[in-house]
């Protein structure tokens, strides 16, 4: 789709027949794995299962069910439509911006979105809100933030931008989650958002962390570097004029400075008035 790519790039995985595989790929085909295996643990009854694997910041922050804080996203209930929409922003965006910031970096920008509002739940547990949360849809769309980032100008839908259809999708499940009262999910919505401006922003040099800063306050000045061939400030004019004099039979006296210009005219100056003197 884009044809502008990282030189960091490592390429996809692998290849089934034509068709590359990405690290978004094997991504994307672990969540229909975990679909499957939802639905038939739904269908048996074992729902105790799924909500040990659900995140619960009550579970986390008591029990030290930290596993929660990855598992959540695995847990994909009806409607399934939804998530078949998801998949579509992992795979397609997912790829690109696989191919742009190169495999390492699309798989920090991965666990950044899957842990950043987990631990931001538990935080808020300790505050008195207690959430519980399952599903990757908040974490796939950061993904297709990203992408919107690094591309807004793109042309996706009938010719629209990028940038305008993450603002419109941003809006709409905003307005919805107010309606229902949803605020765990709009907070973890806007946290995946703000993790993946900062994300990719970093990686496009935007802003950059400076801790180096405070320890250079201590740090002694650099001594002044003496300029060669710079004409003495204060003193006897003549007693520099050597150097000068080398210069100009090396050089030609077109390479003097203004500063050795003026310090030959004060030789020259104190020259003529030793002769008169004599």
């Amino acid at each position: 789709m884009i044809a502008q790519r990282s030189p960091d790039n490592n390429g996809p995985l692998t290849w089934l027949g034509n068709f590359p595989v990405y690290v978004s790929t094997v991504v994307a085909g672990l969540h229909g794995v975990a679909l499957i295996l939802s639905a038939l643990a739904m269908a048996a009854g074992s729902e105790a299962l799924l909500q040990s694997l659900m995140f619960s910041s009550d579970s986390v922050s008591r029990d030290a069910s930290l596993w929660q804080l990855f598992t959540y996203a695995f847990i994909h209930t009806p409607p399934y439509w939804v998530f078949l929409f998801e998949l579509y922003l992992l795979v397609v965006f997912g790829r690109e911006i696989e191919s742009y910031l190169g495999r390492s970096a699309f798989i920090k920008l991965y666990l950044i979105l899957l842990l950043a509002p987990s631990l931001f739940l538990t935080l808020c547990d300790f505050i008195g809100w207690r959430t519980i949360y399952d599903g990757s849809s908040a974490l796939h769309f950061g993904v297709f933030v990203g992408f919107a980032l690094i591309y807004p100008t793109a042309e996706i839908f009938f010719t629209i931008q990028a940038k305008w259809i993450a603002l419109a999708l941003l809006s709409i499940n905003s307005l919805q989650c107010l309606a229902l009262s949803d605020y765990q999910s709009l907070a973890v919505l806007v946290v995946d958002c703000v993790s993946a401006c900062l994300f990719i922003g970093f990686q496009q040099g935007r802003f950059r962390f400076r801790l180096h800063q405070r320890s250079q306050k201590n740090q002694p000045l650099p001594r002044p570097v003496a300029r060669p061939n710079a004409a003495p400030a204060r003193g006897d004019a003549l007693d520099a004029i050597d150097p000068i004099l080398e210069k100009i039979s090396r050089h030609g006296i077109d390479s003097l400075t203004p500063g050795e210009r003026e310090h030959l005219e004060k030789a020259r100056a104190q020259l003529i008035a030793k002769d008169g003197g004599s």
